[in-house]
């Protein structure tokens, strides 16, 4: 899918603050979207702003996720690109997590990537289309902050890749691992806790901070013809922070 060549694209997750700006990034280029999300009252936002379609989903059940994504197939008369932005937050030591905590991020995601990959990718592989996941920074360099969420995130760069090898060549599969993004992620599983209750976000080397817009940039570098040698890769969009970390 080039700019030029608009197709048609599910993105999960499209209430987040990435997966929104995924959703107008793709539909101000011309794509034809269908989103998910659990939020409605941000859903119709969006909807009204971009022309995409929402369907609600839940990201837990596999039932509703491949409910959404037979619609998705359906009403868009196949499917060129599937986008993961679903994600959920935790912070705090591994010896603290409970085991519900953990559930739900294993859940949330890296189960309901599976699902949606899986449900998606007999359409996929008859366009010769793409799948990018939003992992994370935390996924490639360890993030103490977030330590089991980090390790979600990078079992889904696992999925990535080999959902990549499998799905080659007809399906390339690749991933974008933000750094702290401005607005932060929209939910967590950290009782009593955001991801902006710490307060400023540290400024990346590069100068300012993430935003949303940034990494819909590199999702739409991903689904373009730019990268159409590109499979089972991942690429940091976060100013620089991890590279200045390891140095």
């Amino acid at each position: 899918m080039s700019e030029s060549a608009p197709g048609r694209v599910l993105v999960s997750g499209g209430t987040s603050a990435i997966g929104a700006s995924v959703v107008r990034l793709l539909a101000g280029r011309g794509a034809q979207v269908i989103f998910t999300g659990r939020d409605k009252t941000r859903a119709d936002v969006l909807a009204d702003e971009t022309g995409a379609a929402f369907v609600a989903a839940e990201a837990r059940d596999a039932a509703q996720v491949r409910a959404a994504a037979a619609h998705a197939v359906e009403n868009l008369g196949g499917l060129d690109a599937l986008v993961l932005a679903t994600g959920v937050l935790h912070l705090g030591p591994l010896a603290s997590t409970s085991d519900a905590a953990w559930d739900h991020l294993v859940d949330v995601n890296l189960k309901s990537a599976f699902a949606w990959s899986t449900a998606c990718l007999p359409a996929l592989r008859a366009s010769s289309g793409s799948i990018v996941a939003i992992a994370s920074a935390a996924a490639v360099w360890p993030d103490t902050a977030a330590p089991a969420y980090a390790v979600t995130k990078r079992a889904l760069l696992a999925l990535t890749q080999m959902l990549a090898a499998e799905a080659a060549p007809d399906v390339r599969v690749n991933a974008v691992c933000p750094g702290d993004t401005a607005a932060g992620m929209t939910a967590t599983v950290t009782p009593g806790r955001s991801p902006a209750s710490d307060g400023e976000l540290p400024r990346p080397p590069l100068g300012r901070h993430i935003e949303p817009e940034d990494v819909a940039q590199a999702v739409g570098f991903f689904l373009s013809d730019s990268a159409s040698l590109c499979t089972g890769q991942f690429l940091c969009v976060d100013g620089g922070t991890r590279g200045a970390h390891r140095s």
